[in-house]
C-alpha cells in the first residue's frame, strides 16, 4: 500500500520535469526565414527580404548571423540593411554562392517579435529554372543572454519564367539604312553626229546654188 504514494511521487516528478524542459525550449525557440517563402518571378529583377522571430515571451534577441545558399541560375545584386542597429558583416561571396549577413541591436534595443534582418536583389541569369534559397544550419539568433534562440529556418523556394525577348532585325554593315529612289534619266538634247553631216551638206549645196545663180546674172 505504501508503493502506491511512491510511484505517484516519481509520476509527478518526472511530469515536472518534462512541462519544465517543453518550457525551457518553448522559450529559446526563435525562427529564421524568407520572405516570401515561394512564387513565381517573371521579371529578371526581383528582391526578397529575410526575418528573424522571437516572440515577447522569448528572450529578446541581440544579435543573428545569417548564412544564405543561392543556386547558380541568379546572382547577387546587393544586400540592403533591415531593421537592426549595426551591421558588423553584408557581405556575398559569388564563388561560393553564400551570402553572410550578420547584424547586432544595441543594449537596451533588443527586439523582439518580427524583425527584418536584410533585404537582398537577385538578377535572374536564366528564363527559367527553381530558385532555392537556403538558410545554413551554422546560422544563429543570440538572446540577450547570450541564449542561442534559434530552432526553425523556413527556406525560400521560386520558379523562374521570364518572357522570352523577341530578337530585332540587324542591318548589314554597308547596307542602306533609307530606301533608294530611281531618277528618270533626261533625254538627250541637240543633234545627233549624222544629223550635222546631212545639214552641212545641205548647206554647202544651198550656197553654191546662190553663187551659181549671181554668175547667170551677172553674165546677162
Amino acid at each position: 500500500m505504501n508503493s502506491l504514494p511512491k510511484i505517484t511521487k516519481i509520476f509527478v516528478l518526472f511530469f515536472s520535469l518534462v512541462l519544465f524542459s517543453s518550457l525551457t525550449v518553448k522559450a529559446n525557440a526563435s525562427s529564421a526565414y524568407v520572405s516570401p517563402t515561394s512564387g513565381l518571378i517573371t521579371v529578371e529583377n526581383f528582391k526578397v527580404s529575410f526575418y528573424v522571430e522571437s516572440t515577447t515571451s522569448e528572450p529578446e534577441m541581440a544579435g543573428a548571423n545569417l548564412k544564405i545558399t543561392y543556386p547558380a541560375n541568379v546572382k547577387v545584386v546587393s544586400v540592403n540593411n533591415g531593421e537592426f542597429d549595426s551591421y558588423l558583416e553584408k557581405v556575398d561571396n559569388p564563388a561560393t554562392r553564400e551570402i553572410s549577413i550578420n547584424a547586432v541591436n544595441n543594449a537596451g534595443n533588443y527586439k523582439s517579435g518580427k524583425v527584418k534582418i536584410a533585404s537582398v536583389d537577385f538578377q535572374a541569369l536564366e528564363k527559367t529554372g527553381q530558385v532555392q534559397l537556403t538558410i545554413s544550419s551554422t546560422s544563429q539568433i543570440n538572446g540577450a543572454g547570450g541564449e542561442q534562440l534559434l530552432t526553425e529556418t523556413i527556406n525560400g523556394v521560386y520558379n523562374l519564367s521570364l518572357p522570352e525577348t523577341t530578337p530585332v532585325a540587324s542591318i548589314a554593315v554597308g547596307s542602306p539604312s533609307v530606301a533608294t529612289t530611281s531618277v528618270a534619266s533626261v533625254p538627250a538634247t541637240g543633234i545627233g553626229d549624222n544629223k550635222i553631216v546631212y545639214y552641212f551638206i545641205i548647206s554647202l549645196s544651198m550656197i553654191g546654188l546662190g553663187v551659181a545663180s549671181l554668175y547667170r546674172k551677172s553674165d546677162a
